[in-house]
């Protein structure tokens, strides 16, 4: 049975009120990922399926994860709206998918837009599960840049181990006001790894790793493809960790033109919060 954070620190406070003080605890640096195993490309993560267990995920990973995708593919996305491309920008990123089977995601920028998804799961079909989700604030924007009629699509395998998704919708130009159409396709390939390193100091721990591409078009052309990478530890005692890793590569160079990287932490069943980086590497 999996210890939420709010019983973790309701435990460490009755314990501290017992012995007659509460001491402040500072905040430890966020410990190093382990190497995903899918960092080396196409093969490397094929190998490692292979080798792997399926994913194990629940319901309220399913929902969770799915909003964390959709999340970023709309961040992905605005990285083409601006005339500078891959302008340095911050967001925000929470998704609650506590309830299992419904969640939200919620984007904040640092020039007060936002924009809040909210998505269901369906897991009648035997063979896999599909998910869907939309906007549900009144004017969501990134970075001025208005957003109409966001739908998405996305399917998971019975294993857990594909995962595709599809969305559309419409940015509206921040300074001259013109719709522009979108759409993103991706594809992603999940698997676990048990991990017992340096970096794991109170025993082995399991991971899910993913490799991916995603396809964004603008105005019904494509623009770009972007590779993906992340890491996701199920929180087990331990705050959980899940990062995001996009990159859009240089066909030339093979190195990353843009960079977006998500980070965030949380606990279970699935309640995740952090900062998205936009960046030139």
């Amino acid at each position: 049975m999996k210890t939420t954070k709010h019983n973790l620190n309701a435990i460490a406070l009755g314990v501290a009120l017992a012995m007659g003080s509460v001491s402040a605890l500072a905040t430890p640096a966020p410990l190093p990922l382990p190497v995903n195993p899918s960092g080396e490309g196409l093969n490397s993560a094929a190998k490692a399926e292979r080798a792997s267990e399926f994913a194990t995920f629940e319901s309220a990973e399913r929902t969770g994860l799915a909003l964390v995708e959709s999340s970023l593919s709309l961040i992905a996305g605005r990285t083409h709206v601006d005339p500078i491309f891959c302008s340095a920008k911050t967001y925000t990123l929470s998704v609650n998918a506590n309830d299992g089977n419904v969640g939200t995601a919620t984007i904040n920028d640092t020039a007060g837009g936002t924009v809040v998804l909210a998505g269901a799961l369906d897991e009648s079909n035997p063979l896999g599960a599909f998910f869907k989700a939309k906007t549900t604030n009144p004017l969501p924007t990134l970075f001025g840049a208005g957003i109409v009629g966001y739908a998405a699509d996305h399917e998971w395998s019975r294993l857990n181990n594909i995962f595709l998704d599809h969305a559309i919708w419409t940015f509206i130009h921040p300074v001259s006001g013109r719709p522009i159409p979108y759409d993103e396709h991706s594809i992603k390939d999940y698997y676990k790894r048990v991990e017992d390193g340096p970096l794991q100091v109170d025993g082995p721990e399991s991971w899910e790793y993913d490799f991916g591409f995603e396809v964004i078009t603008k105005e019904f052309l494509p623009v770009a493809k972007w590779t993906e990478l992340s890491w996701y530890r199920q929180q087990d005692g331990n705050d959980g960790i899940v990062k995001v890793k996009k990159d859009l590569l240089s066909p030339k160079t093979n190195k990353a033109l843009c960079r977006i990287v998500f980070r965030g932490t949380g606990f279970s069943p699935f309640e995740y919060s952090g900062t998205v980086q936009v960046y030139q590497p």
